[in-house]
């Protein structure tokens, strides 16, 4: 598999359940189970990053669920602020919140102080979600890596989380969004990457994905979002 994602650019990759994205999130995030081994290169902004260390400098990841991002029994100021100590050059605890609260009402939230009292099972999915973006944005992160960060979450929690991850990408951050949801994916990406097998077996624009002669699994990814669109054109008539 090659990949290449450009500052300010969101490519998604598509596959089906088992295809490897998620395996792929984790061979980028270095967060690979013990047993899996992985070879090749991973360059980022330049600077080649060696696939056998954990931390992965200007990668940030939003991992489909929040809560393994989140400690579910700290409070979200103390999982927020630290980060923004360290990344931003905040003088201050009391400067760091404030910038915490600003980068929270970025999201959309519109109590970002009671966000930051709150521990994270007081919150919803999608608040959650929001929540883990600005976290990793907090770092500073040149590239994020997305793994099905819209699933299992309502439509509207799934236009805000999409929503935010477009600020980010119109800031300047690259955005590899991994999902078996073509329609989110077409919303933000200006490309996509198919899979199957944990190899790419198609790429392009949506229009080139979409048009005939594309490989099999390709064409029931699309085959499969179109009948999803228009089941949802139904309920609404």
């Amino acid at each position: 598999m090659s990949l290449a994602i450009a500052g300010g650019e969101a490519v998604a990759l598509l596959g089906a359940s088992g295809s490897g994205k998620s395996l792929t999130a984790a061979a980028l995030t270095g967060s690979l189970p013990g047993s899996v081994r992985t070879s090749g290169r991973l360059t980022v902004s330049g600077r080649d990053t060696s696939l056998d260390t954990r931390r992965r400098l200007g990668v940030a990841a939003i991992r489909q669920d929040s809560f393994t991002s989140l400690h579910p029994l700290v409070r979200l100021d103390r999982q927020l602020i630290p980060v923004i100590l360290r990344s931003r050059n905040a003088s201050t605890r009391s400067a760091a919140r404030s910038l915490a609260v600003s980068m929270l009402e970025e999201v959309g939230f519109a109590d970002p102080n009671r966000v930051l009292s709150s521990y994270p099972m007081e919150l919803s999915g999608g608040q959650r979600q929001r929540v883990c973006i600005v976290q990793s944005l907090a770092c500073r992160a040149s590239f994020l890596i997305a793994d099905e960060p819209t699933t299992a979450l309502d439509v509207v929690s799934q236009q805000l989380v999409l929503l935010t991850l477009r600020r980010a990408v119109n800031e300047g951050c690259g955005v590899l969004l991994i999902t078996h949801d073509v329609a989110a994916a077409a919303s933000l990406c200006s490309r996509a990457v198919a899979i199957s097998g944990g190899s790419v077996v198609d790429e392009g624009p949506f229009d080139h994905l979409a048009a005939p002669g594309t490989h099999p699994e390709t064409a029931k990814l699309m085959d499969a979002a179109q009948r999803t669109v228009r089941r949802e054109d139904i309920a609404a008539a």
